[in-house]
């Protein structure tokens, strides 16, 4: 599946890279996932709390970056 890369809008193939080709930024965002519940901050199926910061700006080690449940709400 395609995506735009959030902080640069670059397209990238999500399956098979986890980091924008442009600009290095991560591509798996809690943020773009239909499981994140915005309001109560959480990962409906693992039910674990993820913060608004690191749901929009994940690190490396963030648990959106090699998720199983990801699924991205985002298309280009």
């Amino acid at each position: 599946m395609d995506v735009k890369c959030p902080k640069c809008g670059a397209e990238n193939w999500l399956e098979n890279q986890s980091r924008c080709l442009a600009c290095d930024a991560i591509l798996r965002r809690c943020a773009d996932c239909t499981n994140y519940d915005t309001g109560q901050e959480k990962c409906r199926p693992t039910d674990s709390e993820v913060d608004s910061y690191e749901a929009e700006n994940p690190s490396l080690l963030s648990v959106s970056t090699n998720c199983l449940n990801y699924r991205c709400a985002q298309r280009v």
